[in-house]
């Protein structure tokens, strides 16, 4: 939006739709093509009225409140019952790979690394501001 004094917008704001879409889209589920690409070019269904531009768009994957990228790749769900905490959903849309947790398989490990750089790769090449969740990088 706008600075309260007025003027051309200057804020920008996390996109979660992009969250999202791109990691319905690299993990596979289907009907993913069209939004990912609507994602990618800037979003601008959501950022293009009252002026805004596309690096008005801060795109990212994870941030401090959720998974990293190691735990998008690795768990298909929540696993924080030992600290008490079971607030919130668990709409993560990770995919383990094939094995939860952590594994010596080296496969999964090599499917994993290339999941990673899927999201860096589409973060980055995305039309906005990137963020990158410290560690992650």
């Amino acid at each position: 939006g706008k600075f309260p004094s007025g003027g051309p917008p200057r804020w920008a704001e996390w996109n979660g739709i992009f969250r999202d879409t791109v990691r319905c889209f690299i993990k596979g589920d289907a009907g993913k093509k069209g939004d990912f690409a609507t994602r990618i070019c800037g979003s601008s269904d959501l950022f293009k009225h009252n002026g805004r531009k596309p690096y008005h768009s801060i795109n990212f994957i994870t941030a401090h409140d959720g998974f990293t990228l190691k735990d998008l790749v690795s768990y298909n769900g929540k696993h924080n019952t030992c600290n008490g905490e079971n607030s919130g959903d668990d709409h993560n849309n990770s995919w383990n790979c094939g094995h939860e947790g952590e594994t010596g398989d080296g496969g999964i490990k090599h499917l994993r690394s290339r999941q990673i750089r899927n999201f860096m790769v589409a973060l980055f090449m995305s039309a906005g501001t990137p963020m990158i969740l410290y560690g992650d990088e």
